[in-house]
């Protein structure tokens, strides 16, 4: 990997190195990039002798089950620390109600992401926009360091970059990360597992969603959008009360559409909005306007509800991202 900032590097490293009790924390709603490295990182420095806890807000999605650690993941912050490290978050906001200004604020707080919006929170920031994952950031961190690579830790990383690159079909994904999968294979990471449960396997819930949701989309333009409001979970009996299952990530499959959109009202009455876009399109700055953030293909915020105030605020500037580009 080439350094976009060594002396980031270094100084993370050094941290780590001096630090005995981490908060490692992921950003809410975690996908399995938020998952895999929040878990990788966990383990490999408790092989360093570190007393680490890893938290989010909120709980992981069941599929990451497999996953050896995640059950232990604690949604509090509260604790003794000397360090705390943001994995996968691109600001402050997406540490959700984990960090604790009150008790948290004197701590330094080392960044490690892979998101071009990423707003430099931290004391030290390592942003490596170019790498598909955050999960491929923490295997180079994890190979500067010279830390024992176990299959645990090799299946948390294969884990994020697998998810974040939709295994390997994504636009970010380059020859350092196929090197970075080959270099977790070798070291007891099943790549065809990692696959099978992160990317195929499906509740059968998300797939009746799934299928409501094709249903009720629609295209404008150039721009294909759907609605998940919470009423349409509640009459398909859908226990799973947030995402989009998967939608987005299909609608931008059309030959039709060059960006997709989804928006998914949760239970707060805010508004979940997930972007995606054809090669060539970035929605990553739309995400940054309206308080979100992301990857010129793959971003998204939330916005206050009701639903139609954000389908109307949204869908003009995606048209224009569109004309633009």
């Amino acid at each position: 990997m080439n350094l976009s900032d060594p002396s980031a590097w270094s100084a993370a490293e050094g941290h780590l190195r001096r630090a005995q009790r981490i908060l490692a924390i992921t950003h809410v709603s975690p996908d399995g990039d938020a998952i895999g490295s929040l878990l990788g990182f966990t383990h490999a420095m408790r092989g360093l002798g570190k007393v680490v806890t890893p938290a989010c807000q909120d709980h992981p999605h069941p599929r990451f089950h497999y996953l050896n650690g995640v059950r232990d993941i604690a949604q509090s912050g509260n604790g003794n620390f000397d360090l705390i490290v943001s994995l996968d978050a691109a600001d402050m906001a997406r540490l959700g109600t984990v960090y604790i200004p009150a008790q948290h604020a004197h701590l330094p707080i080392v960044v490690f992401d892979h998101h071009i919006t990423n707003t430099g929170f931290g004391a030290v920031n390592v942003i490596e926009a170019e790498c598909s994952s955050t999960a491929e950031i923490v295997l180079a961190l994890l190979r500067r360091m010279d830390v024992p690579i176990t299959p645990d830790i090799a299946n948390a990383l294969l884990t994020g970059i697998i998810t974040d690159t939709q295994a390997f079909r994504t636009s970010n994904t380059t020859p350092g990360t196929l090197a970075a999968a080959m270099d977790l294979m070798r070291c007891g990471g099943n790549l065809q597992e990692v696959t099978r449960q992160a990317l195929t396997l499906r509740t059968f819930d998300s797939l009746r969603l799934l299928g409501a949701g094709l249903a009720n989309a629609k295209v404008d333009g150039r721009v294909a959008y759907a609605t998940i409001p919470r009423k349409l979970r509640k009459e398909l009996d859908v226990k799973e009360d947030r995402g989009d299952a998967g939608l987005v990530g299909m609608l931008v499959t059309a030959y039709e559409v060059d960006v997709a959109t989804v928006f998914v009202e949760l239970a707060s009455g805010e508004i979940d909005i997930s972007f995606r876009a054809q090669p060539g399109f970035d929605v990553s700055q739309v995400a940054l306007e309206l308080g979100g953030g992301g990857h010129p293909a793959a971003a998204g915020c939330t916005l206050p509800g009701p639903m139609r105030d954000a389908v109307n605020r949204v869908l003009p500037r995606l048209k224009q991202v569109i004309r633009e580009a």
